[in-house]
């Protein structure tokens, strides 16, 4: 009995001793031993000359009225523009039409001839760092700022925060993570001013290395794929958020014009004739003369969006030099400059997602990607089935002849051997693009408290290739193959019953989706 006794007095005395050390675990899986600046890259409100702090009667942007609204009122005039243009052959009148119509709405929040603001519009500043000496979160440092401008301007407000930050913290480095856009701003920062002051550097579903889609809209090379429409009504994400409110009236113009019965044939044929006339103005009126938006724009297809877009060289000069220095001076040499700056010892890890479809648009609405970044772009080069298939048989044949399946997704539907760094890249199938798993930002505070370069043998909890379950927020393992999608068996019976539901995301996705990098 006594010896019982001493055995259950041992162990209550080994739980409370083992406790202070659970706690320490729990906290250490929570928080950074280094403050972790977070480049965002969701955009934020724009406000006129008068606003000094959010203020609601000041705003710009997000529109007050919803572009929905916006179309809905002006339904008859759009639908008579369109017979217009449908009975003369004449698709200017309608590509008019819609631009004069949407004009009051971005016209305030477009740049100048040189990529500036104009008539004082702008962001409220970010937030004085707040002092802290440990228990660093992710959430502590957000660098916010305004994503219309050059990215070396937001490279050097990004600096000045880094010092403040050093300054409330007392310590001599960062932790650095840049989402989408905010990597943009991240390559420049750490183009200009080198890593001296980072230690660590995650690259989180990133666009510094271009997003296709952008390519699309700025080269004006946009049609609807028939098959790809099918898969993303099928498998598409509403991620992205939006007034789907407004996006129902956009839906009752389409309607009224004919095209929902006409098919997929019929909208392209009207897209390609109002192509010449709407979508060099369109994309100059939204976001074309934003510098921050073109350094997103892939090296492949910058020189082919100047030149349908920034068509009068001499008005937008200013804004040419910028853009041009950004895809010349970091875009071209990043893939180098991360390598010097690794080697000099910065650490990185790249985190992407996949298989969830991009709004079909373009001809590479097929490839892999998070419902917004493809994946080859964001991953350094992975190669990757196309959406709802898998790597083909020859294709995993040779991998396996050379040794190489090492990095192969179980799902094989990815390939990051070809990545330029596979042992530092990680992949989160079934994440969208705006959803942020708390698991996830476990592993990058991991990545950070590591002693050394974090790889993806680290730790069996965040392997190489991760599945998430968007009902659970939970990750794990990929184990193996799934059901994913048939696409062997044509148009379902089911599909023009389902474009009325696609087109009425569709508009307000394409105007959203800036918002959201």
């Amino acid at each position: 009995m006594k010896k019982q006794m001493k055995r259950l007095l041992a162990l209550v005395m080994t739980v409370f001793m083992l406790l202070p050390a659970a706690s320490l675990f729990a906290t250490a899986a929570t928080t950074a031993n280094l403050p972790i600046v977070y480049v965002v890259g969701k955009y934020v409100h724009i406000y006129t000359k008068e606003a000094t702090k959010e203020d609601a009667r000041y705003q710009l942007y997000p529109l007050k009225k919803p572009v929905g609204d916006v179309i809905k009122d002006n339904m008859d005039g759009l639908v008579a523009a369109y017979s217009a243009s449908e009975s003369t052959e004449n698709w200017k009148i309608f590509a008019d039409k819609i631009y004069d119509v949407l004009y009051p709405s971005y016209e305030p929040l477009m740049m100048d001839g040189n990529g500036n603001p104009r008539g004082g519009t702008h962001v409220i500043p970010v937030a004085e760092p707040k002092k802290k000496t440990s228990g660093f979160t992710l959430d502590d440092y957000n660098f916010t700022y305004d994503s219309r401008l050059d990215p070396y301007t937001n490279a050097d407000l990004l600096n000045t925060y880094i010092n403040k930050v050093l300054t409330a913290t007392g310590k001599s480095q960062v932790n650095l993570i840049g989402r989408c856009l905010g990597t943009t701003v991240m390559a420049t920062y750490l183009t200009k001013y080198g890593a001296s002051k980072v230690r660590t550097s995650i690259f989180y579903a990133s666009a510094f290395n271009g997003v296709y889609m952008m390519d699309g809209f700025f080269s004006a090379d946009i049609d609807i794929s028939y098959q790809m429409l099918q898969y993303y009504l099928t498998y598409g994400k509403s991620d992205e958020g939006g007034d789907f409110e407004s996006v129902h009236k956009i839906a009752d113009v389409f309607k009224q014009m004919g095209l929902l019965s006409a098919g997929v044939n019929k909208v392209n044929q009207v897209i390609e004739k109002m192509a010449p006339y709407l979508f060099p103005k369109l994309i100059l009126l939204i976001f074309g003369t934003w510098p921050g938006h073109w350094a997103m724009i892939s090296s492949g297809a910058y020189e082919k969006a100047k030149a349908v877009t920034l068509q009068d060289t001499n008005k937008y000069a200013g804004l040419i030099k910028k853009i041009d220095k950004y895809q010349t001076k970091v875009m071209a040499k990043f893939p180098e400059t991360l390598e010097k700056l690794r080697k000099e010892g910065m650490r990185i890890a790249i985190v992407c997602k996949y298989n969830s479809p991009l709004i079909p648009l373009s001809p590479d609405s097929d490839m892999q990607a998070d419902g917004t970044v493809e994946l080859k772009t964001m991953s350094l080069g992975a190669t990757a089935a196309d959406m709802g298939k898998t790597l083909s048989s020859a294709y995993i044949r040779v991998l396996r002849n050379g040794n190489n399946t090492d990095y192969l997704s179980p799902d094989l539907v990815v390939d990051a051997h070809t990545c330029k760094y596979p042992n530092y890249t990680w992949f989160v199938k079934n994440c969208p693009h705006a959803d942020y798993p708390p698991e996830i930002d476990q592993m990058f505070i991991e990545i950070f408290n590591a002693s050394k370069q974090y790889s993806i043998t680290t730790n069996t909890k965040f392997p190489q290739f991760m599945n998430y379950n968007a009902e659970t927020k939970k990750i794990s393992p990929i184990t193996g193959p799934d059901s994913g999608a048939d696409m062997s068996s044509g148009v379902s019976s089911a599909f023009f019953s389902r474009i009325v539901e696609w087109i009425r995301n569709f508009m307000q996705r394409i105007l959203g989706l800036f918002i959201n990098l």
